[in-house]
């Protein structure tokens, strides 16, 4: 880990520094495009001034305004040569336009540039480039004359600055080895401070794999980090919670699997050595079904849990009457419900219809009523009830038992938790509420529980519509 950081700083860091100096290539290139306009200009405006000062000095006659061009071709030629020589312009153009719109020029520039007409106008001066890429500066300035005014047209043109890498080849190749020492300074000092403090990351990551579900991270000294250390201790947390469950889950099956088994052997021993009375056969006989059945149920109950985490579950969704489907598995447990002396009670709103898997229900139902029936003591009262809601339909069932303690509660579908509460009735393989909650799921539907200690408990269950 510490040699791919390192490297990955290392590049982040080169990747900058280069991006860097394209920037400032591209800005010094900007730069001198920029002050060479400027000279330009400064060049163009003094041609300008000299122009003006000619005009003064010639004669305010007729016919100026035509012969001003000739005036500038053949007397003012050599200054602004030297205009052009000492701003180092490649070409100095001079083009003049009469009041009728006559444009007159001596110089190819102006062939190679077309001049923006609203430059006549706005009196300023015109940056481009010509069609062979050099810079141009065009000033125009207005010469009064008898007849109108004359406007002359001042071009300079010279070579575009280009700031190569091959001329600053020895300094960038200095500053990119430069940056690339740096880079991998602040490299691997980075990447040994992140590693150190990983480490007992690292450390407590190994501990957790070799089973020791108690290994924690410290504090590591940076925000960013702790995160993850907090993150990592939550981790372990349910981890140590699940490992602890699972242990608690699996004595409560070898316990409920022990009892029956424990019976089932020693009725048969007897049987086989021959101590039962013939009277007693009967009644062995059905402690030996209540047994066998109590096993068989507790043995489905581990397959539904298991079937449920399995993505091939099948479901057989079809419009099911909901209160109809309920009532009929209902009144299945009145026999029950009377044997140990618990009113059922049942509340059904009609036309509560929804699209699920009618098999599915039916264990739902089942479920919370054989879990409600074991924590419910004699006189107590059971009570399921389904109503329409508006994007749902509502099945509770509701018991007076002992309920639920506050701790416990977040608890009660996790079939690896062993809460505090204790059946009234030792039957039924505790697993009711854990398939209740997977099947919930798998029909698109919600689960949720409320108790009350000493008041009973209330299991709501919504099945979209």
């Amino acid at each position: 880990m510490r040699r791919r950081l390192f490297w990955a700083i290392v590049g982040v860091a080169s990747v900058t520094g280069l991006l860097v100096l394209a920037g400032t290539v591209y800005a010094s290139q900007r730069a001198a495009v920029t002050a060479t306009y400027r000279e330009m200009k400064h060049s163009s405006d003094e041609a300008v001034l000299i122009i003006q000062d000619a005009v003064e000095r010639a004669e305010q006659r007729p016919g100026l305004g035509p012969e001003l061009f000739r005036l500038v071709e053949s007397d003012l030629g050599p200054r602004l040569a030297r205009i052009r020589r000492t701003a180092g312009g490649s070409e100095i153009a001079f083009a003049v336009v009469t009041p009728d719109g006559e444009f007159r020029s001596n110089a190819p520039l102006f062939d190679r540039v077309t001049p923006d007409e609203e430059i006549f106008d706005a009196g300023g001066s015109l940056f481009t480039k010509s069609a062979t890429n050099e810079l141009v500066v065009i000033t125009p300035t207005e010469i009064p004359v008898r007849g109108g005014d004359v406007t002359v047209l001042v071009g300079l043109a010279r070579d575009a600055p280009v700031v190569r890498l091959a001329d600053q080849g020895g300094g960038l190749a200095l500053v990119v080895v430069g940056v690339g020492l740096l880079a991998a300074l602040a490299a691997r000092l980075q990447a040994n401070k992140v590693a150190a403090r990983l480490e007992p990351l690292a450390a407590a990551s190994q501990e957790l794999a070799g089973g020791d579900m108690s290994a924690r991270v410290p504090d590591l000294g940076d925000p960013e980090l702790d995160e993850v250390a907090h993150a990592f201790n939550d981790m372990a947390a349910d981890l140590e919670a699940t490992r602890e469950r699972e242990r608690e889950f699996i004595l409560g099956v070898g316990h409920d699997l022990r009892t029956p088994l424990t019976t089932i052997g020693g009725y048969a021993e007897a049987l086989e050595a021959g101590e039962v009375a013939p009277e007693d056969l009967a009644r062995i006989g059905a402690v030996l079904g209540v047994q066998s059945r109590q096993l068989g149920r507790l043995i489905e109950d581990l397959s539904t849990l298991a079937r449920l985490e399995q993505s091939e579950f099948g479901l057989r969704i079809e419009e099911v009457d909901v209160g109809a489907h309920v009532r009929e598995i209902v009144q299945g447990f009145n026999r029950r419900a009377t044997e140990v002396g618990v009113r059922l009670e049942l509340h059904i709103e009609e036309g509560a219809n929804v699209d699920t898997d009618p098999d599915r229900l039916g264990q739902i139902v089942q479920n919370l009523v054989e879990n409600a029936l074991r924590f419910t003591p004699e006189t107590g009262t059971v009570s399921v009830s389904v109503g329409r809601g508006q994007s749902d339909v509502l099945l509770t069932v509701a018991d007076t038992g002992s309920g639920i303690a506050e701790d416990d509660l977040p608890h009660v579908f996790d079939r690896h938790y062993v809460g505090a509460q204790r059946q009234v009735r030792n039957e039924g393989s505790g697993l009711g509420l854990s398939i209740v909650e997977g099947l919930v799921q798998r029909l698109g539907g919600e689960v949720v529980a409320e108790s009350k200690v000493g008041k009973g408990t209330t299991i709501r269950v919504a099945l979209p519509i």
